[in-house]
């Protein structure tokens, strides 16, 4: 009986030790998860039950000058799936692929993926969302997201650029100004039950879309559709590969207009190529040619080397240097300096830069602004090729003269104007305005910038005169002329170079046409360029009429009145005989009775009948626009009893 009683109590003894020991591991455990090992396992239990649910923001929306929206943020809907949910994969795979236009296999392949989330289709139409909502299945949801919309479509396409499915800017403004659009991107702490649902562990009440700030451009969406029909139609009319068109404000360096052909929708920019969506204006480089001898000219007039009325001598068309033959368009003997920018003389052009020398031509190319960034708030912008001095051949003198063996992006070509027109400054250009928040706080304003002065106003007003020259009777812009204004510009056309052979390609080149208007009061600096036309390829007939429609359209848009109403308007197609009797100007008193036909070929109807009228001839004019064809030709001896017949067009 004693020993039962102590082997109880030893029994006790014992299990009252291991239970001790029992209690005291489990303390230590107890212990070690919660003190030393309790912030590791609490982030461990939360990574497996609690997630952080990113939002998309709703960007912000960008606006024209005006206030016009070109870019919006609305709400759209997007099917996902669960796919360990599902049951009947098929059936359901072939009822959303039908309600959502889908192919079938695609949507199988997704639903039998071994992932416990996919989407079905992002952004989906209000049609779509209630056939996908008939469907009713579990697993099958719908998400609301923000959507961007191109009201517009694909007016200032390249421009605007576009953004990806997660709401972000890959493209122009949507990408420059991505991180003031975009805004704050939300959260919200989300529960996930043990199948892996979502529970909103801050209620609904904390899932708001941050909206990001509204950005204001410069653009006159006026001025930009109207640049972009005219740089379709004169694409299209000259069987061009593209164009561009660059309006801006010369005093402030703000963009009025940036078109590029062919468009771009950036509401469907998926199924557009990069070559669309890519802006040539501030991405691509050319070789400018003519057009740049106002920046020579510039430079000739700022060091003193030429006076307006210099005499060169022309070569009569062929001119033999440093190894090379220079041509021109037309045989010219003597020329005085203005009259080598209004006709285009390479030959005087190489004349000039001779006299100038590389030292003191290059500086001015630099001061321009070109071989470097404009510093446009655009993505992607180029810097151009322009070689240091040290690397010019013996030819490079002279083909840097007229455009030859450089590089520009039509952006740098507009600032370099735009500094003739306000004065001699060349500005930084622009095309936003300011970023404004949602709380109406003014995030960034721009204003004009000046970069550095390029030549004194003295030189500047001397060589607008000239170029006024460019677009007066016998230039070769004279289809850029605007009735009732003042128009200064230059008319380009350069060979393209042949990237694959070396030297230039004989069948492509680039026409444009570049200028200001009015020329006493510039408003608008305007180049527009047209890629390898195959109709026609002069500057002076490819690009100027489309400089001259859009920059009178952008006149009256902008409510500036001309200097003077025309003095005379016919009907399209109009047979008109026009007399003048008695002898006219001094020109037709000195060639008596028998004399050469001049040339009126590209006169405007005013300018030929002033001519015709000075010389006492007796003219029938039959259209309107310009003389395209006259008869007899220019040169041909004719007497005076006879009627000379011009024919005009455009």
């Amino acid at each position: 009986m004693k020993r039962s009683h102590r082997q109880m109590k030893a029994r006790l003894a014992f299990t009252g030790i291991l239970f001790s020991l029992l209690f005291l591991a489990l303390g230590l455990r107890a212990f070690q998860l919660h003190m030393l090992e309790g912030e590791k396992l609490k982030r461990l239990g939360e990574r497996q039950h609690l997630e952080e649910w990113t939002l998309l923001p709703k960007r912000g929306t960008i606006l024209d000058r005006a206030g016009e929206p070109l870019a919006l943020s609305l709400e759209g809907q997007s099917v996902y799936a669960r796919p360990r949910r599902l049951k009947e994969e098929d059936g359901v795979a072939r009822k959303l692929a039908q309600a959502l236009n889908l192919d079938p296999l695609l949507v199988r392949q997704k639903l039998k993926a071994e992932r416990p989330f996919v989407w079905i289709k992002r952004q989906i139409t209000p049609k779509e969302a209630e056939r996908v909502k008939a469907v009713h299945r579990e697993g099958i949801g719908i998400s609301y997201e923000p959507n961007r919309y191109y009201p517009q479509g694909r007016v200032a396409g390249q421009l605007l650029g576009f953004v990806g499915r997660d709401s972000q800017g890959l493209e122009g403004i949507e990408l420059h100004y991505d991180g003031y659009l975009r805004g704050a991107t939300g959260s919200s702490v989300v529960e996930r039950d043990a199948l892996g649902r979502r529970l909103l562990a801050g209620g609904v009440e904390g899932i708001q879309l941050p909206s990001g700030a509204d950005v204001h451009l410069t653009l006159d969406t006026t001025i930009q559709h109207l640049a972009e029909k005219q740089l379709e139609a004169a694409v299209t009319r000259f069987r061009a590969k593209a164009g561009v068109a660059v309006a801006v404000e010369p005093f402030t360096g703000e963009v009025l207009a940036l078109a590029n052909y062919p468009f771009f929708d950036p509401n469907d920019f998926t199924h557009q190529s990069a070559q669309q969506w890519r802006n040539r204006a501030v991405a691509d480089s050319y070789e400018p040619g003519s057009t740049f001898k106002a920046i020579l000219a510039a430079a000739a007039l700022e060091e003193g080397v030429v006076g307006r009325d210099d005499l060169f001598y022309c070569e009569l068309g062929s001119y033999s240097y440093a190894g090379k033959i220079i041509h021109d368009t037309h045989r010219h003997g003597w020329l005085p300096f203005y009259r080598i920018i209004q006709y285009s003389s390479n030959i005087g052009a190489a004349k000039v830069a001779e006299r100038l020398r590389k030292e003191r031509y290059f500086p001015y190319i630099e001061r321009f602004g070109f071989g470097q960034p404009t510093g446009i708030d655009l993505p992607g912008e180029a810097a151009g090729l322009v070689r240091p001095p040290s690397q010019w051949s013996l030819i490079d003198l002279a083909a840097h003269s007229f455009g030859q063996g450089i590089a520009v992006t039509p952006m740098q070509l507009v600032m370099a104007y735009a500094a003739i027109a306000n004065g001699g400054h060349l500005l930084r250009p622009f095309v936003v305005r300011r970023v404004v928040s949602q709380r109406g706080e003014v995030l960034l304003a721009r204003q004009p910038h000046i970069v550095r002065r390029v030549i004194t106003e003295k030189s500047a007003r001397l060589l607008t005169s000239i170029l006024q020259g460019v677009v007066s009777d016998g230039g070769t812009g004279v289809l850029a002329r605007i009735e009732g204004f003042k128009v200064a510009g230059k008319t380009g056309t350069a060979q393209k170079p042949d990237l694959t052979n070396g030297g230039y390609d004989a069948d492509k080149r680039s026409a444009s046409f570049v200028g200001f208007v009015p020329a006493d009061d510039p408003r608008l600096v305007l180049l527009v360029l047209i890629d390898e036309p195959k109709v026609d390829v002069h500057g002076g007939a490819v690009a100027a009429p489309a400089f001259q429609n859009i920059a009178r359209g952008a006149l009256l848009h902008l409510g500036v009145a001309p200097e003077k109403s025309a003095a005379l308007l016919l009907a399209r197609g109009q047979v008109t005989p026009v007399r003048f009797g008695g002898k006219g100007g001094s020109e037709a008193a000195d060639l008596g009775g028998l004399f050469g036909v001049p040339d009126f070929t590209g006169l405007s109807l005013r300018a030929a009948i002033a001519k015709a009228r000075s010389l006492g001839l007796r003219v029938e004019i039959r259209g309107n626009g310009y003389v395209v064809q006259q008869s007899p030709a220019p040169g041909v001896g004719w007497g005076r009893g006879k009627t000379l017949v011009l024919i005009l067009r455009g």
